[in-house]
């Protein structure tokens, strides 16, 4: 009887213990609204939890008292007070202020030396003819675009399947048959949607996948407050809706995207019918199911549709020596439709106060069409260049006239489902993460295109017979089906040296590894990655005497970077698919440092990264306009080094400024490669269509060794500038520059070799001006606008300079031999106006 009187005595303690403590839960975000994950949250004098990647966090805390809740990261603290009852439940959200550089704040997060952070809405008003967020990418740290009308990039040297992209943690893909920019449509992210943004240029942690490149994590809303937006333009329009409901258990965010580029494409060489539009319907929902789990939901449906009636085209090109007009005549069509379905569905469960645990399970499925018959008919002119000449500037000699007919039947379909569990759990002096995934790939692939070449009469290669020989031709029938497995397990470890400072200093490490199995080839591929940074933390003194801290981080990143072939790595220019594919492997080393400085005493962000990797077991490809043709085969090594600055903050309050620089070569070695060069009995060198005697006599064998990549662009800046009118302060301006040196090109054969040609240089500047309506200091709404939030109205002007910028070239043989490139030029001059209003 005793015993049992004393254990309900204990019970009812504990009860009554339990009783006196209330709950606290919520989320913690940055400044650009990006979540703060893993922020410290503790009651001072108490207990400690870590907020989730999400920055999510739940605590208990002492009820029927003042308590102090303290949220820290990378040296940013924030302190809330808060009373609760006892039982009490309430929701507390709280937004990290920026660390204090003098009197003016700065951003500074967790990503620092590790991921490079993104601001969303930026996307909103920067000039772009995509408008979508990969514009974003394109100038961050390491980055290269050349293609207004793609939404591609490459990074330090790879190209864009280097790349991994990533949407709430499930990886995302691009079409398959894509060839031009025109075609690629809508990107995944839509930027409506999007809550945070991180981005590494290399040397990234082992939690993200196998790519050699770069990885792209996007992170989107989980919306606390009813919001939206609507845009409408010349060139499309999208609207979102985002809504808490049930008591903010329930959220959702969905977004709809119509982008048209006729207004674009009218002003390319090739005139006729361009009918090309792009829809894109996202939707995100998540669902507490109790206090520890929450259920989510990702789809997807989009579908890009490009047909075109070519007319006429008319190019001029060469220089003051040597002028020439390119003019074609066109018959025939060209339809090409991507549509795809994508879905995914997540649980995650806090196990733990310590422990979270997520589940994804996700479906990815694509059809896609491309078919053409188009047939040109071209002259190529010389043209007058007689300043005095009355005839200067028009046809004086044809240097070859022909026909080409271009034919395709390619249709695919793919099917990528994807299982995946991600642990996280925090130990009393470190941070640990797991996660292993498989995922099933069906791909099948009908290839049907050729293309015949006359020149004067004759076929290009010339026939005997009664056959007649195409100048190219594929036909194939392809089915893929494989499995990938992959695990990957790493730590994270922070020590303060002097904890008692006020600015003290600090060291982080990230070490982990990750390995992957792919049925395909049976190869099974393990990648160690580490990370060391270093805060040395401290103050300085300014020169009007003033002691603040100092803001500067250095870091250290290297490891394996292994590459498994997906569908087009594996399928070579015939047709085939080669199944002793292998990995390829990019070995990174990284330095860097980032630090907080005031200019024009402004917040501003100076960062830099060196960099060296080591390629090997490489896989030879070729670029035509955006599409990748690989060679199929691990015949190649070869290196990428370079450094790269980017310096970003706010000329005025709450507008984003930034420039970047990159300086970079990469070159590569085909390990069996070789060519012969032909002397004639003169002993000059044979050059088909240039030579007179083309008779040989003597060969001499060539082993080219290293050759640049076509990716190498030795030097390119990016620089994306915002302002206002001193006086109007609704008034601004948005100037979007990029500038680029040339790539590597050639011929379109199989000798990779041959393409040490470069390109002309790509400058591009992108305008806009805005005029705020709605939402500015003092600005007062009409009654029937009293709904919105913000307006505003852009004026865009794309390739404000309206230069040339050649994307391809396209090949053009006479009869004799000799080849002649002609570039394909982007878009020239064009006008966009849009609405943009938020409630």
């Amino acid at each position: 009887m005793h015993r049992l009187l004393l254990l309900l005595l204990l019970c009812a303690c504990a009860l009554g213990a339990a009783a006196q403590t209330g709950t606290v839960a919520g989320e913690v975000t940055n400044e650009d609204g990006s979540p703060a994950g893993l922020t410290s949250v503790a009651v001072v004098g108490g207990k400690a939890v870590l907020a989730d990647e999400e920055g999510r966090y739940t605590i208990e805390v002492p009820a029927g008292r003042p308590v102090t809740l303290r949220y820290s990261l990378v040296g940013n603290t924030v302190e809330r007070t808060v009373e609760l009852a006892a039982g009490e439940r309430r929701t507390l959200n709280v937004m990290l202020k920026a660390g204090e550089l003098g009197e003016v704040d700065v951003r500074n997060t967790r990503t620092r030396g590790t991921m490079e952070v993104l601001d969303p809405r930026n996307v909103t008003l920067m000039p772009n003819p995509t408008g979508d967020a990969m514009s974003l990418i394109k100038g961050a740290l390491g980055v290269m675009s050349r293609n207004e009308l793609s939404s591609g990039y490459s990074v330090r040297g790879g190209n864009f399947d280097e790349n991994l992209v990533y949407v709430n943690d499930i990886e995302v893909y691009r079409p398959f048959l894509v060839r031009a920019g025109q075609q690629e449509g809508l990107s995944f992210p839509n930027p409506d949607l999007i809550q945070g943004i991180r981005f590494s240029a290399g040397g990234f942690e082992a939690r993200y996948g196998d790519k050699m490149s770069s990885v792209l994590d996007i992170t989107y809303k989980r919306p606390r407050e009813f919001e939206g937006s609507v845009q409408a333009g010349l060139m499309g329009g999208s609207f979102h809706l985002a809504s808490p409901m049930l008591n903010r258990r329930l959220r959702q965010v969905t977004g709809f995207r119509y982008r048209t580029l006729q207004n674009l494409l009218s002003g390319l060489d090739t005139q006729g019918e361009y009918d090309a539009r792009y829809i894109d319907l996202q939707t995100y929902w998540t669902y507490d199911l109790s206090d520890k789990v929450e259920l989510g939901f990702l789809g997807v449906y989009s579908r890009n549709r490009y047909n075109t009636i070519p007319e006429d085209r008319e190019t001029e090109l060469g220089n003051f020596n040597q002028a020439l007009r390119f003019k074609v005549y066109f018959e025939g069509a060209e339809k090409t439709q991507f549509e795809t379905y994508f879905g995914a569905v997540n649980l995650n469960w806090r196990a733990r106060k310590d422990l979270l645990l997520k589940f994804t399970g996700s479906a990815f499925r694509t059809f896609e069409s491309e078919h053409f018959d188009v047939l040109g008919q071209y002259y190529l002119q010389e043209l007058e260049r007689d300043l005095g000449s009355d005839q200067f500037g028009e046809a004086v000699r044809n240097l070859g006239v022909g026909s080409y007919l271009d034919h395709a039947r390619n249709d695919l379909d793919a099917t990528v489902l994807t299982v995946a569990h991600k642990g996280f759990l925090q130990r009393p002096n470190s941070y640990l993460q797991w996660g292993v995934d498989a995922r099933s790939e069906v791909i099948n692939d009908k290839l049907s295109e050729w293309t015949l070449i006359d020149s004067a009469g004759y076929s290009i290669p010339q026939s005997s017979g009664d056959d007649l020989t195409l100048s190219y031709s594929l036909k194939s029938r392809l089915n893929m089906e494989s499995v990938r497995t992959s695990a990957y397990v790493q730590n994270a470890w922070e020590w303060k040296l002097d904890s008692a400072a006020r600015n003290p200093r600090s060291i982080g490490l990230i070490a982990g590894a990750r390995v992957q199995y792919w049925t395909y080839n049976g190869q099974t591929i393990a990648s160690p990655r580490v990370r060391f940074n270093y805060r040395p933390g401290g103050q300085r003194t300014t020169k009007a005497g003033k002691e603040e801290d100092r803001d500067l981080t250095f870091w250290l990143a290297g490891g394996w970077y292994y590459q498994a072939p997906f569908y087009r790595e594996v399928r070579n220019f015939q047709g085939q698919l080669n199944p002793d594919i292998q990995a390829q492997r990019s070995i990174h080393a990284i330095v860097g440092m980032d630090r907080m400085l005031k200019l024009w005493d402004r917040p501003f962000k100076f960062t830099t990264e060196a960099y060296y990797k080591s390629l090997s077991s490489l896989i030879p490809y070729e670029v035509d306009n955006v599409r990748i043709r690989y060679y199929a085969t691990n015949n190649s090594r070869g290196y990428a080094m370079g450094l790269d600055a980017k310096l970003n903050g706010e000329m005025i309050p709450g507008i984003e400024s930034w420039v970047s620089v990159g300086i970079m070569s990469t070159q590569e070695d085909l390990v069996d490669d070789f060519y012969y060069l032909r002397f004639n009995a003169a002993g000059d060198t044979i050059v088909p269509g240039y030579t007179f005697d083309q008779k040989a006599v003597d060969s001499t064998r060539v082993e080219p060794g290293f050759i640049p990549r076509p990716t190498d662009q030795r030097v390119s800046v990016a620089l994306f500038f915002q302002d206002e009118m001193p006086r109007w302060p609704t008034f601004k301006v948005h100037m979007n520059l990029v500038f680029g040196t040339g790539l590597p090109f050639g011929p379109p054969n199989e000798t990779r070799y041959a393409d040490t040609l470069r390109t002309s240089l790509y400058r591009r500047v992108d305008i806009g001006f805005s005029k705020q309506f709605i939402g500015a200091p003092g600005q007062k709404a009409p009654k029937f606008l009293s709904g919105l939030k913000t307006m505003h109205l852009s004026l865009e002007v794309f390739n404000l300079l309206n230069i040339n910028n050649a994307v391809n070239y396209t090949w053009i043989q006479d009869v004799s031999g000799r080849q002649y490139a002609i570039p394909d030029f982007l878009t020239p001059r064009r006008l966009n106006l849009k609405l943009v209003a938020s409630f």
